[in-house]
């Protein structure tokens, strides 16, 4: 009896130990093996934007590397809303992926009525891409040669200095109102349809500045129509050095648009772990890099815990410009 206990528990125990070095061996096979299907990106963007052109042509080094087709999903409207939703109800298998915004994840829930996601709840975060900085830009003839000049004037003025964007509760506005916060003045915010109909009202004197991102305004820059006084960005970006870091002459008016990756909650971890890890040395590559500046975007891959850290900040800071502005949804 004693014995033929022995034996079985001897079995049980090499039974327990196979099972577990299967386990082990199908999360090691899943995570070299990922992905064995065609990988989805649902971009919340119109096809040609800037962040859509950015990803496919990173999904042709991906595609490359994996031997497996990349598709690229556009989802545009709802300030991001829709490819938001688009991802929460694919498959979570490690089939797709969303390439969004920053603002639909730290702005949208709070200025749309009915948005029924929650990132913590819903999402996790696979790795920072790339961000879009903004820049105050004036007219060529402008009589203000610095920020410092321009912020001056809106002090001995309130509320009568122009500043274009192209909406309102839009990520330009409210970079914006942040520069009007943590400079202590108060412009006249003037909300345009679009970046053209900024550029237009500031070109032709009925604003005095504008704030979009460089690629927006890049073409008038270069002409000699238009000067950049600073950038919005959080540090000096390749090709924009000649540009004075707004948060130099006013601390904390650091702002900018961002892109992410972004899965579904409850995608393997392997399969998140791979993309991390691939998207970001695609993102590095040379001629990536040159793409991206092109677009008038700064690659800057990381891990998953620092894009979690990033939104967090983000949402605080956007929430507390809503706050001020009193943008409630809608």
């Amino acid at each position: 009896m004693n014995h033929t206990f022995q034996h079985r528990r001897k079995a049980l125990i090499l039974a327990v130990a196979a099972l577990a070095i299967g386990s082990a061996t199908q999360a090691q096979t899943t995570s070299t093996k990922w992905p064995t299907a065609p990988v989805r990106f649902v971009v919340p963007f119109p096809a040609g934007s800037a962040p859509d052109v950015l990803i496919r042509f990173v999904g042709v080094k991906l595609t490359e590397k994996w031997g497996q087709p990349v598709i690229v999903d556009n989802k545009p409207g709802g300030s991001g809303v829709i490819g938001m939703n688009a991802i929460l109800n694919s498959p979570a298998d490690g089939s797709v992926f969303g390439f969004v915004q920053g603002s639909a994840i730290s702005v949208a829930p709070s200025i749309i009525k009915g948005v029924n996601y929650d990132f913590n709840r819903d999402f996790v975060p696979v790795t920072l891409a790339a961000v879009l900085p903004f820049v105050l830009t004036v007219p060529a003839d402008s009589p203000y040669k610095t920020l410092a000049d321009f912020i001056a004037a809106a002090k001995a003025k309130p509320q009568s200095i122009e500043v274009a964007d192209p909406g309102r509760g839009t990520a330009p506005h409210l970079a914006a109102t942040l520069l009007s916060m943590q400079s202590g003045v108060q412009f006249l915010e003037v909300h345009y349809p679009g970046g053209a109909q900024s550029i237009q009202a500031t070109l032709g004197g009925q604003t005095k500045m504008m704030v979009d991102s460089y690629n927006v305004v890049a073409g008038n820059v270069q002409g000699g129509r238009m000067r950049v006084l600073a950038s919005m960005a959080d540090r000096v970006e390749p090709g924009l050095e000649q540009f004075p870091l707004a948060n130099k002459s006013v601390p904390g008016a650091a702002a900018y648009g961002w892109f992410a990756v972004i899965a579904k909650k409850g995608v393997p971890a392997a399969a998140l772990a791979k993309m991390n890890k691939d998207m970001g040395e695609a993102l590095l590559l040379p001629d990536v890099v040159a793409k991206s500046h092109e677009l008038g975007t700064y690659p800057r891959p990381g891990t998953p815990e620092q894009l979690a850290q990033y939104i967090n900040e983000d949402r605080k800071t956007w929430q507390r410009v809503l706050d001020h502005l009193n943008i409630k949804p809608e």
